[in-house]
């Protein structure tokens, strides 16, 4: 269920916080709301080894390229 609304389903995850919302509207009030959270993926946070997968990976190897450019 979305936390914003509290309603629908939530199908949209905020890669900053993993706060989980069901629409574009939801996820632009999470991030004006008092948190102040921007939305943007924090590109050097901590990933456990078995939470590790291909995602983290691509990640990884994104953000290793961009430094290297």
């Amino acid at each position: 269920i979305c936390v914003i609304c509290q309603t629908n389903a939530a199908i949209y995850t905020c890669p900053r916080c993993n706060l989980r919302t069901c629409s574009l509207s939801c996820s632009t009030k999470h991030k004006t709301l008092g948190d102040g959270c921007s939305g943007i993926r924090n590109k050097a946070a901590y990933v456990p080894m078995n939470q590790y997968g291909y995602m983290a990976l691509m990640n990884d190897y994104t953000f290793l390229e961009e430094v290297g450019r």
